[in-house]
């Protein structure tokens, strides 16, 4: 009776350590992390004032992205004038080998697609659908083009009579707050 008694304990100790260790790993990222293309992204907030060209109104956009606490996913929440619209994250979906994305907005509508790195560093393709409470849901395409760390530029396509056109492109800035250093 004893060493089954032992036994047991000896095996709850190795479960738990095990767990322990796995717990304490540190959460830094490393060269393998398949988050690592969208990671100039974090920091800071991305601007852009957006003219509508049919009545001249600008609408004014901030876009704080962050790493998840657990560094596992990328948070970002969008604001148009001073209001939440968008609420998202990318993570990696090992199942697929992607980096996937998914966001509501202040609608209630659901996105969900996945991003593409180019090789290049600094180009990043994304296709997604867009579910509209109406029940239909809508393909859409987008390109975000880095340029330099504290720009870039987000292009916009929607098919068109079976072609992909674009629908509009906007510039981001990032402005830094003084706790975010240049990566």
């Amino acid at each position: 009776m004893k060493r089954c008694a032992y036994t047991i304990l000896f095996l709850l100790v190795v479960m738990f350590s095990s767990q322990l260790w796995a717990q304490a790993k540190p959460l830094a990222q490393s060269a393998a992390d398949p988050l690592t293309p969208l990671a100039w992204f974090v920091g800071g907030t991305w601007v852009s004032d957006v003219k509508d060209a049919s009545d001249g109104s600008v609408t004014h956009v901030e876009n704080r992205m962050r790493w998840a606490p657990n560094h596992q996913a990328i948070e970002f929440n969008v604001d148009f004038n001073g209001k939440p619209h968008y609420s998202g994250f990318y993570a990696y979906n090992p199942a697929t080998k992607q980096i996937v994305f998914y966001y509501t907005n202040s609608e209630g509508e659901l996105t969900n697609g996945a991003a593409t790195p180019d090789d290049d560093g600094k180009t990043l393709r994304q296709e997604f659908d867009i579910m509209h409470l109406s029940g239909n849901t809508g393909h859409v395409r987008s390109t975000i083009a880095r340029e330099g760390n504290d720009a870039y530029w987000l292009t916009v396509f929607m098919q068109k009579n079976g072609d992909w056109q674009q629908v509009f492109r906007i510039r981001y800035d990032r402005r830094r707050s003084e706790a975010v250093p240049a990566p």
